[in-house]
């Protein structure tokens, strides 16, 4: 037997990752922390380059009635029907969200893919995340929220 989890339980699993509280530090450090953690929970997801990757992306939104930059860190895992076949992703999300202001409109949008087998390992790439200029920036900002949620498509 397998233990390996179900995709449908990676929600709960990143939940308790965090948590009750917004996460204390610098915001950007925070998502790698918990990238790295949540990255141990190993899950029944078919063995192809992309069924289990992580996503780096902030940026302005315009989904929400206020304006709103965010900054998340995102793990996709791949779900298959009972042949195997591909049906859907699953994306859980960990998530900061800021009052747009002049200085976050001005940083710009930005999203970063990782994945097995892309000749960098996890922890270089989050190494080389946690490094990003957006975190200085952040760092002196107060967020709105932060949640850990889940979509799939």
């Amino acid at each position: 037997m397998s233990n390996k989890r179900q995709v449908g339980e990676a929600v709960d699993i990143a939940r308790a990752l965090v948590g009750d509280e917004l996460p204390a530090g610098p915001p950007i450090l925070a998502l790698t922390e918990f990238a790295r953690r949540f990255a141990a929970a190993e899950f029944d997801v078919p063995g192809g380059r992309d069924s289990d990757g992580y996503l780096f992306q902030y940026g302005e939104v315009n989904w929400f009635p206020e304006p709103t930059f965010v900054l998340g860190m995102v793990r996709q895992l791949e779900v298959v029907d009972t042949n195997g076949k591909h049906e859907s992703y699953v994306q859980v999300q960990f998530e900061y969200r800021y009052l747009l202001d002049g200085e976050l409109e001005s940083a710009g949008n930005h999203s970063e893919w990782w994945f097995p087998g892309g000749g960098t390992p996890l922890d270089s790439w989050l190494d080389s995340v946690s490094r990003s200029t957006i975190g200085d920036l952040l760092r002196v900002k107060e967020p709105q929220e932060f949640l850990v949620w889940m979509d799939q498509s």
